[in-house]
C-alpha cells in the first residue's frame, strides 16, 4: 500500500507528465480542423515514464442487418511506477474505442479496408488511454491538469512576500501551497494581476 510521499510523487509525475509542451513537429491536424498527437512521440514518452507498460486487446466486429458495421476494441493499459522508485505499485484501466467500417463508392457490398479500419480503432483506443491515464499530450487532448507547476508555485509566493498584510499574505501562500483547486492553470494569470495590484496599492 502506497504511504503519503508515494502519492505525492506518483501525482507529481502526472502533473509534470500533463505539463509537457508537444513539439508542434509531432502534431497533426485532420480536415475538420482537430488536432491530435503524432503515436510515435505518445511512445517515446510512455517508455519514458512508463517502460513497462503492457497493453492488450479484446476486438469484436459490430453488424448492421449482418452487414459489418464497426470495430470495437476494449484496450487493457496495465503500467507502475518504477521510474520514481516505486516498481511494485501497479494500475489498471480500460479504454474503449470504436471505428466504423468503410466500403467501397463502386460496390457498397464490398469493404474498403478492414485492416486499416481495425488499425485506426486499436491505435485511437491506445492513444486515449495513454492520455487518459497517463496524461501524455494532455495540452493536445485539452485534458490538462489544474494543478500549477511547481514553478507557477514557487512564482506566486515570491511575489506574494511584497504583500504587508502578513494575515493576507499568509492566506495567499496557504493557497498556494494547499491541495484546492481555487488557483489553477485557468485563472493563474489574473492571480497575478490581482497580487500586483495589491502591492501596487500599498505604495
Amino acid at each position: 500500500m502506497a504511504d503519503v510521499n508515494c502519492i505525492k510523487e506518483i501525482r507529481q509525475l502526472h502533473i509534470d507528465i500533463s505539463n509537457l509542451v508537444t513539439p508542434r513537429d509531432y502534431v497533426e491536424k485532420r480536415d475538420d480542423g482537430i488536432e491530435y498527437p503524432n503515436p510515435e512521440y505518445m511512445k517515446a514518452i510512455q517508455m519514458k515514464y512508463f517502460p513497462t507498460t503492457d497493453w492488450t486487446l479484446e476486438e469484436k466486429p459490430i453488424f448492421n442487418s449482418n452487414k459489418l458495421a464497426a470495430w470495437v476494441v476494449l484496450g487493457r493499459l496495465e503500467w507502475d511506477y518504477g521510474y520514481i522508485g516505486h516498481p511494485d505499485i501497479k494500475r489498471v484501466g480500460m479504454m474503449p474505442a470504436a471505428h466504423r467500417v468503410q466500403y467501397q463508392r463502386k460496390d457498397p457490398n464490398a469493404l474498403a479496408d478492414l485492416g486499416n479500419d481495425v488499425k485506426a480503432a486499436n491505435t485511437d483506443t491506445w492513444k486515449k488511454a495513454l492520455n487518459f491515464y497517463l496524461n501524455i499530450c494532455d495540452d493536445i487532448y485539452r485534458w490538462e491538469t489544474p494543478e500549477l507547476s511547481e514553478v507557477q508555485r514557487s512564482e506566486m509566493v515570491e511575489l506574494a512576500q511584497g504583500i504587508k498584510d502578513e494575515g493576507r499574505r499568509d492566506q495567499i501562500i496557504k493557497t498556494v501551497k494547499g491541495d484546492s483547486y481555487l488557483l489553477n492553470k485557468k485563472n493563474y494569470s489574473k492571480w497575478l494581476s490581482k497580487i500586483t495590484y495589491e502591492i501596487e496599492q500599498q505604495k
